[in-house]
């Protein structure tokens, strides 16, 4: 074997003495290379390179023999530890002078013995041969150790390419032999593992520094329990690492007692099952909810599958119907139920098929429906039926007794008033004809009286006759106001598009004589243009600014003013506004006390001697004003005036055509 190679004068090659040496390099029946005093790869030889399993690549002049080691370490998957450590020991052992020899076996299965030789200029010489060549003796001692390292070899790969880790303690607990895998699962303990190590000595280091989450229970208890586990294996079980990390821990005794153990990551394993855990705890919580819920309603709730099969009902549905909920249950069909429902008495047979007869009719329509249950009971019970997308049906169940009794005592209201407004019609029919001859008789009779005896009768006759003469003339006008406020409604006009100037122009054409002789002046404003009824808007300005003339005051002519304004209302609707009207006078005013009681019909402020008048007028106003959908309101100063507001819409909805009553 070539021990080495000298070189008397070291330094720089030029290329007639790389070609030389490369010449002499060739011709070695061994692997060779020189390396620089940087440990720099100068050149080596084919074989060097082949026996050692480089490419020119890698070995190329140049190339650091520490690379070139790492990545022959690393190819028999070594351990990183392992290899710096090896790395050290390599450069510590090549001072200049010195020389050491050892073997390994190269990932190509081949034992090679390797001496390296330090150089006093520096440089280092390595050779490179494979047992088998040095000779009959060296490879007689060596077979058995050859064939026992390539297993040896074969199997470390086997077991670093494992996705699992793996560990061999011998029947002293003591570490035999673990993969790259196995590390990777304990870091905390990465520097501790190596053979030889003690298992309950690591698992304790391993504790000091946190290595594991152990929940509440005491780093000791923790420490034995796991002992026991790992020196009586049996079912495997799962721990944390301090890094958040699972292991799954599979160990099984062998035949000469030592301890196999398995170290599966099953982290992603067990994130999933936590994430399954959470989904079934917050689908608990809402089912919870659900429940609560559904069992809180004021309404019964069945869900029904397209075969008419019970899916959920709440607990308001089986006290609507008296069911047990050991009948009517998830699962039940809905014909059973019905029958079941019969037996009850809360409808009969009949009603029952009917009901059942219908149901498919809906379920094939995918409408909504709803119909009216009548029990025996006296109950009604309104049911709502909601299709769903896949076939099945929700149906709510809501007592309406109480409603469907209002119902009909709101009907015979209606049909009363109804019966009311035609008597009240009727009197209309009757004031207009039948009383008014009777009276028309009586004032002509007495006209005739008068003219006629009245120089032949005594004074207190004649007085008698003047008084019933009023008392005729006041029970016309009482009439006629009836006749007018019942019209107000029985002989409405449609609203049409009005412009108020014109009305208060008629209006003021009529009151003239009334306001020449009072001496009055009505100012007007600008009035806006609304809709309403032309014949009733005329008769309410008659009727304000009438009374306003009338309840004057004596030492001060009536000044009434009439002025509106458009408030606006819902913002974004111009059709929502409001007409705000206002009449004012300086008359006599009135107690605000009275402001309400003024409004209602027959009601006086004052006696009839003081004040002509029968009380209807600001009836009919409100009337009016009611009628538009407004609202009118008085508000009154003693002995300086008062003041009448009224809001009327400015457009109207539409409104059907009325037919007047005779």
């Amino acid at each position: 074997m070539l021990k080495s190679v000298a070189v008397e004068e070291p330094g720089t090659f030029d290329a007639s003495g790389m070609a030389a040496l490369g010449t002499v390099l060739s011709g070695v029946k061994a692997g060779i290379a020189v390396f620089d005093g940087d440990l720099r790869l100068i050149t080596c030889n084919s074989l060097y390179r082949d026996l050692c399993g480089y490419d020119r690549s890698e070995a190329a002049p140049g190339a650091a023999m520490t690379d070139l080691i790492r990545r022959t370490l690393e190819r028999q998957r070594t351990p990183d530890g392992a290899i710096e450590a090896i790395l050290s020991q390599v450069l510590r052992s090549l001072r200049p002078g010195s020389d050491y020899s050892f073997r390994f076996v190269s990932p190509s299965a081949r034992t090679l013995e390797v001496h390296r030789r330090g150089l006093p200029d520096g440089c280092v010489v390595e050779t490179v041969q494979e047992v088998g060549d040095l000779g009959e003796t060296a490879g007689q001692v060596d077979h058995a150790e050859h064939f026992g390292r390539v297993a040896r070899q074969r199997m470390m790969h086997a077991l670093d390419v494992m996705a699992d880790g793996f560990a061999l303690y011998n029947a002293d607990d003591r570490l035999v032999i673990y993969n790259r895998k196995y590390v990777e699962l304990n870091p905390h303990i990465a520097d501790l593992i190596m053979p030889g190590a003690c298992f309950e000595a690591m698992l304790r280091k391993g504790m000091e520094r946190d290595g594991y989450l152990h929940d509440h229970a005491s780093a000791e208890a923790f420490v034995r329990w796991r002992i026991e586990q790992h020196r009586n294996p049996g079912e495997p079980y799962d721990l944390q690492l301090s890094d958040g990390r699972w292991c799954r821990v599979h160990e099984k005794r062998t035949d000469d007692g030592g301890i196999v153990g398995i170290r599966s990551d099953i982290t992603e394993l067990k994130n999933r099952e936590f994430e399954i855990l959470r989904m079934s705890e917050e689908l608990r919580a809402k089912n919870l909810q659900f429940d609560t819920a559904l069992n809180n309603m004021v309404q019964g709730l069945c869900m029904f599958d397209a075969e008419q099969r019970l899916l959920v009902c709440n607990r308001r549905y089986l006290e609507m119907y008296g069911f047990s909920d050991e009948v009517v249950k998830p699962g039940a069909m809905l014909a059973d139920i019905m029958r079941y429902s019969v037996s009850l008495g809360n409808y009969t047979q009949e009603e029952a098929d009917r009901a059942l007869a219908e149901r498919p009719d809906q379920a094939r329509s995918r409408e909504r429906g709803t119909i009216k249950q009548r029990l025996r009971d006296g109950r009604v019970i309104a049911v709502l039926n909601e299709p769903m997308a896949n076939g099945g049906s929700i149906a709510t169940y809501q007592d309406i007794t109480e409603l469907e009794r209002h119902e009909e005592n709101l009907r015979s209201y209606t049909r009363k008033l109804e019966i009311s407004n035609r008597e009240l019609q009727d009197f209309a029919y009757v004031a207009s004809h039948d009383l008014q001859e009777p009276l028309r008789k009586i004032e002509t009779f007495g006209s005739r009286l008068q003219s006629k005896f009245s120089e032949h009768l005594p004074d207190d006759a004649r007085d008698y006759i003047e008084r019933m003469q009023n008392a005729s003339s006041r029970m016309r006008r009482l009439i006629e106001d009836l006749l007018s406020y019942s019209r107000v409604t029985t002989k409405a006009n449609p609203f049409v598009a009005i412009d108020l100037p014109e009305v208060i122009e008629g209006v003021l054409s009529d009151l003239q004589i009334r306001l020449e002789e009072t001496g009055g002046e009505v100012r007007v404003g600008e009035l806006p243009r609304i809709e309403a009824d032309p014949s009733q808007m005329r008769q309410l300005f008659q009727n304000l600014i009438g009374n306003a003339l009338k309840f004057s005051r004596r030492e001060a002519p009536p000044v009434i003013t009439v002025s509106a304004r458009l408030e606006p209302g819902v913002p974004g609707e111009p059709d929502d506004r409001r007409c705000r009207l206002v009449v004012e006078d300086n008359g006599i005013g009135f107690d605000n006390k009275y402001r309400d009681q003024i409004f209602t019909i027959f009601q006086r402020l004052h006696g009839r001697t003081e004040y002509e008048g029968t009380g209807v007028g600001l009836a009919i106003c409100r009337k009016i004003v009611e009628r538009h959908g407004g609202t009118i309101e008085a508000e009154g100063r003693p002995g300086e005036g008062a003041r009448f507001i009224v809001t009327l819409p400015a457009r109207q909805p539409a409104q059907p055509s009325q037919q007047e009553l005779p």
